[in-house]
């Protein structure tokens, strides 16, 4: 009989598997399966590391050799799939883009599975050790491509956060919870105390001013990846399967424009399967007051 430790690492795998089989699904493969495979050791793995957020703590990483990396890639991209390609920067995006998907939809799912927000950030840097607490290896067999050979590493924090029990939703009477707490718990940001400027929930309010008169004014908000000029009949060449290249890097932080006007940057996080903004830098108020204005 499986331990209640056994039974929820087993559930959180699964959620993956189904994150998988979805993306696969969804891009006209069928009859997916995910049997398990010996340990993966292979020296040209590509690595792809997430942090928790919310009841998942710690961080994870997937690893897959540069073969299965690069199918995963091209099923994504709607490009042949060829395992003899030439594994490029752009299949290297595919590929990470591959597993944010499957990171947001297995953060939904663990979300709806224990009642508690749960987040995966994708981490941009891999050089440094990681330190592994438990890992499985499986394949993802589509009969369309060759065997997509994958493993999961978890640390002990990650591994600790997936078997601690969902906390009991408990109300002491006549407690009440702050504005600021509640808004914090709702921010679709993705906010955490690793990023101060993310928290910041509402300013301090100093002595009444024009500006406190339109504080409830709704502008529409943009995350801008980058940028790229092109000619017109570039774009009436577009297909599907085409990538339009941008002037951005993949490290580098997206901008957070409002009325087209840039106020702040942060990293892009996958929220109850949705993308949204961690902000990192963001501009003063006075500064995003003077950005907004419509002078």
């Amino acid at each position: 009989m499986s331990t209640p430790n056994e039974t929820a690492l087993t559930a959180f795998i699964d959620i993956w598997k189904a994150a998988f089989t979805k993306l696969l699904t969804q891009s006209g493969l069928s009859d997916v399966k995910t049997p398990d495979v010996p340990p993966l050791d292979d020296n040209t793995m590509i690595a792809v590391r997430f942090t928790g957020g919310g009841c998942l703590k710690g961080r994870l990483q997937w690893s897959a050799p540069k073969r299965a990396a690069l199918q995963c890639a091209q099923i994504l991209m709607s490009e042949p799939v060829d395992p003899s390609a030439e594994f490029n920067e752009t299949h290297l995006d595919g590929y990470q883009e591959f597993l944010r998907q499957a990171a947001g939809e297995a953060a939904v799912a663990w979300k709806q599975a224990r009642g508690e927000p749960a987040e995966l950030v994708h981490q941009t840097e891999t050089k440094t050790p990681f330190e592994t607490k438990s890992g499985i290896s499986f394949s993802l067999d589509t009969g369309k491509t060759n065997a997509l050979s994958l493993r999961l590493d978890l640390d002990a924090e990650m591994l600790v956060s997936i078997n601690t029990p969902p906390a009991a939703e408990e109300t002491t009477p006549g407690a009440s919870t702050s504005p600021a707490a509640e808004a914090h718990a709702e921010s679709p940001l993705g906010a955490s105390n690793e990023s101060p400027s993310a928290i910041q929930v509402a300013p301090s309010r100093g002595p009444s001013s024009n500006l406190d008169m339109i504080l409830d004014v709704q502008l529409d908000a943009i995350i801008r990846f980058g940028e790229r000029e092109m000619l017109l009949q570039d774009v009436f060449g577009l297909m599907p399967g085409a990538v339009v290249e941008l002037d951005q890097l993949v490290n580098e932080p997206a901008e957070l424009l409002v009325s087209g006007r840039l106020v702040a940057k942060g990293e892009v996080v996958v929220v109850d399967g949705n993308f949204g903004l961690r902000v990192t830098e963001v501009l003063s108020r006075a500064q995003r007051a003077e950005a907004i204005s419509w002078g």
